[in-house]
């Protein structure tokens, strides 16, 4: 018994588990790689992101949000990403995620195990 209870608690030590929030993308593709559809482009994005914070004020479920408002952009949100075509969609994409609050990290926390490390 005593070494199960020992194989357990080693177990714990050498597995990491990585919690992630996954937060949805948009991509926006412009009509032309002209400079006033590129200018277009941004200014979408820019009032994307602020509408995207509106919608998923107090919601648990911030897909079915953009699922609800993909008439408001004229898109589709489909395997997590909120894509919108303006015109023939023969320009520049741009892409990005969805997030409300932007002064967070982008980075990735580094795991770390104990064990993992003290053998390696």
């Amino acid at each position: 018994m005593r070494k199960i209870i020992v194989i357990f608690l080693l177990s714990f030590l050498i597995i990491n588990v990585g919690a992630k929030e996954q937060n949805p993308k948009y991509k926006i593709i412009a009509n032309s790689d002209k400079q006033e559809d590129i200018d277009e482009i941004y200014k979408i994005k820019n009032q994307l992101l602020l509408d995207y914070k509106e919608w998923i004020k107090s919601i648990d479920d911030k897909e079915q949000a953009l699922y609800d408002h993909q008439i408001d952009y004229n898109a589709v949100y489909k395997n997590g990403i909120y894509l919108i075509k303006i015109g023939k969609a023969e320009g520049k994409e741009l892409n990005g995620t969805l997030k409300v609050n932007f002064c967070e990290s982008t980075e990735d926390i580094e795991q770390k195990s104990l064990i993992w490390d003290f053998l390696f």
